[in-house]
């Protein structure tokens, strides 16, 4: 794909992020607003005016009108909710609830007595729009993040693909850990968010009591710390690092690539370095990615070649990364080999 290629799916995903950033802050908007309303102080009112709202095409939202008195001033109330047109509020219920005439409590806020509603409070539709939100929102990220990746990689090849390179008192140290701790500790919440979200809606519909949602929050908070603490462990550990030890003259692999822990080779046995090219098919077509791998002699196996990555990376980065690995270790370049079936039915 040419760079210029790039810029409808740029466009898409900006007008994409554009919409679901307005919504989500909405959303927030209205639930703080909501959550901070359970600390107003209450009068009655009288309703005056109470229906179901009208759009152009269809019907939506709640009108409604009510007269309340704070301190001998009176004041004209129009807010059921902080979010009267919320498509998830269940509105003739609300109305049938607050018929013309009857008398009800109204909550305003005692710095600014025209700030009313009739119903102050998080519920458990707020909560449940919520995680929808998380969920979106993750997803959302993963678009940009790959998008970014693969314009910085259009834009100019950087130095061993752009992979951080320690040096230090003879030990080369590349991190090649795939995931950071936020980012593995939120895919965990957005995958808990997307498991709860949908057995919430079954049993509640859009309306699910408060505390189901609040416990399935939980959940999800209880799901993204545990993963986030342990991917810090690990990455400190340096169990995801490849080490190139110039003293002992021995290269650790990293615990990626099916490896159930760090294995230490020596130099010697490496004859080269060489990219596995992945071939994935879905509906959309065709996908290559690529591996960078090491070359070892006398590996009595099927392959003479180790991967050191889990997950393919784009041609530009691989290779940059290979040949700067491959004139570390000095040895050669070997270039694109196709990755080995058994290989990539256990990937």
């Amino acid at each position: 794909m040419r760079k210029s290629g790039l810029i409808y799916p740029f466009l898409l995903l900006a007008c994409w992020t554009g919409l679901i950033g307005a919504g989500t802050y909405a959303l927030l908007e209205t639930t703080i607003r909501q959550h901070l309303a359970r600390g107003f102080s209450a009068t009655q009112g009288r309703i005056v005016r109470s229906e179901v709202g009208h759009s152009v095409m269809i019907r939506r939202g709640i009108e409604i009108e009510y007269h309340y008195i704070v301190s001998g001033k009176a004041y004209t109330g129009h807010r059921f909710r902080y979010d009267d047109h919320n498509s998830a509020l269940e509105w003739e219920v609300a109305v049938e609830g607050h018929p013309l005439g009857s008398s009800q409590t109204v909550y305003y806020n005692p710095k600014n007595p025209a700030d009313a509603l009739l119903q102050p409070g998080v519920d458990g539709c707020d909560l449940l729009l919520l995680l929808f939100a998380l969920v979106i929102g993750v997803l959302t990220s993963v678009l940009w993040r790959a998008l970014l990746t693969r314009l910085r990689e259009r834009s100019g090849i950087r130095p061993a693909g752009g992979v951080r390179i320690l040096k230090l008192s003879g030990m080369t140290t590349v991190p090649l850990g795939e995931t950071s701790a936020f980012t593995a500790g939120f895919y965990a919440m957005a995958a808990a968010a997307f498991i709860a979200a949908f057995p919430i809606v079954i049993v509640g519909g859009f309306e699910p009591s408060l505390r189901l949602v609040q416990t399935s929050w939980e959940v999800v908070l209880g799901a993204g710390v545990p993963v986030f603490m342990w991917r810090v462990m690990k990455k400190w550990s340096g169990i995801y690092d490849l080490r190139i030890d110039q003293a002992s003259q021995t290269v650790t692999l990293p615990q990626t690539a099916g490896r159930r822990q760090p294995v230490s080779i020596s130099r010697r046995e490496i004859c080269g370095v060489s990219m596995q090219r992945r071939v994935s098919k879905s509906p959309s077509g065709t996908h290559f990615s690529y591996l960078p791998a090491l070359n070892r002699d006398g590996l009595q196996t099927d392959s003479q070649s180790i991967k050191l990555i889990s997950w393919g990376w784009s041609e530009e980065k691989a290779r940059a990364f290979s040949q700067w690995l491959s004139q570390e270790l000095g040895v050669e370049f070997k270039g694109v080999e196709e990755e080995p079936s058994d290989f990539a039915a256990k990937s």
